[in-house]
């Protein structure tokens, strides 16, 4: 492990003692605990950032594909081919 020193506000520090009493855990162990949920949050929040612009992306493809199309109907062509293989 790595050592890190960080400056906190008193009021900050009081609270995790109190936390860490509660939990029968040290400082240092709540202060990782809290490091690696915010690295999963911020993991999590640029997943979802991804999939936004990849579903932005999809959704533009599909918008471009319709307006080249024009007036096709693929759901009139289907059927079309459908009567015509009875």
């Amino acid at each position: 492990m790595v050592r890190i020193n960080t400056i906190l506000s008193e009021d900050i520090v009081e609270k995790l003692d109190n936390i860490a009493k509660d939990e029968k855990k040290s400082r240092s162990m709540l202060l990782r605990k809290a490091a690696e949920k915010l690295i999963e949050e911020y993991q999590h929040r640029l997943e979802e950032k991804h999939k936004r612009e990849r579903i932005k992306h999809a959704i533009e493809v599909q918008d471009r594909l319709r307006k080249k199309s024009g007036k096709w109907n693929g759901v009139s062509e289907i059927r079309k081919w459908r009567e015509a293989s009875r």
